[in-house]
């Protein structure tokens, strides 16, 4: 198992989850600034349409992966909604992964959503602020309760749960050439440098991997990957198949024990964690076999 040493920190997670059935383009690497958080503070803000643009988790579902400890195989329901001033949303971004298109009537404020597949929702809004929401399903009447941070990106674009970051994990109709095999790989490995520079700039020292699909498996102080044996069912759903899969998964582990560089003036490891992830971006797109 290769492996490549972080600078001591604390990484708790828990590896999970992907299912799709939309089509976007993938994302492009963005231009890197390390310096600069792009998160606008919603505490103060008193429109609820501003106050739904940002990630929401189910408040349940959230205290239980909270509970679960960092046990990698635990297989647990993660809902949530992520929406986008661009009128985008990401249904269950850690999870069963759905995409869609959404609208708010302030009137009634009701959350009316169209998904990819056709299929629609409505959801009424009964209690809305910067921390909390409680929705309630128009369909069953059902309500939940959802927590958030209060902050959001500037760019929808720049935020790791928006469509265009999460492509690599639909699963494909048919087998994939190794060149898209690689580009799925690639944009893996940019969404988890996006996702934890996101959480660094949200000032958070413990990570949750609850919910995610990855071959990578993060501990204290360091990152390797996952025998190709050992590769979870929401890794393996990312790909036509399982040869497919491991083949994704050997990009990874070829790349991984290769030399980076440690920016040892910053002093959040998260960040220095997203560098790191970058520079494994940037080392898988210049190699041309693998």
């Amino acid at each position: 198992m290769k492996t490549i040493l972080f600078i001591a920190g604390v990484f708790t997670c828990v590896v999970a989850g992907c299912n799709s059935n939309n089509n976007h383009d993938t994302i492009s690497a963005p231009a890197e600034d390390s310096t600069i958080s792009s998160l606008v503070d919603l505490s103060a803000s008193t429109d609820i349409k501003k106050l739904l643009c940002q990630d929401w988790e189910d408040k349940s579902d959230a205290e239980d992966a909270s509970a679960s400890g960092s046990g990698s195989s635990i297989e647990i329901p993660y809902r949530g909604f992520s929406f986008f001033e661009d009128s985008t949303l990401v249904q269950n971004p850690r999870d069963n992964i759905h995409f869609g298109k959404w609208s708010f009537s302030e009137e009634n404020k009701l959350i009316d959503i169209l998904y990819t597949d056709g299929k629609k929702a409505q959801y009424k809004i009964a209690a809305v602020g910067p921390k909390k929401m409680i929705l309630l399903n128009m369909a069953d009447k059902s309500k939940a309760e959802y927590i958030a941070d209060g902050k959001m990106e500037k760019e929808p674009a720049n935020d790791p749960f928006h469509a265009s970051y999460n492509q690599w994990r639909i699963k494909p109709m048919h087998t994939e050439s190794d060149s898209a095999i690689k580009e799925r790989v690639k944009q893996c490995i940019l969404f988890y440098a996006a996702f934890l520079k996101d959480n660094a700039y949200r000032g958070r020292n413990i990570i949750s991997f609850v919910g995610l699909p990855t071959c990578f498996k993060w501990y204290r102080g360091g990152i390797s990957v996952v025998n190709k044996d050992n590769l979870e069912n929401k890794w393996l759903n990312c790909f036509y198949n399982r040869e497919q899969a491991v083949k994704g998964q050997a990009m990874v582990e070829n790349i991984i024990s290769k030399k980076y560089k440690w920016n040892k003036e910053e002093s959040n490891w998260v960040k220095q964690s997203a560098d790191v992830m970058r520079q494994m971006y940037d080392t898988l797109a210049v190699i041309h076999e693998l």
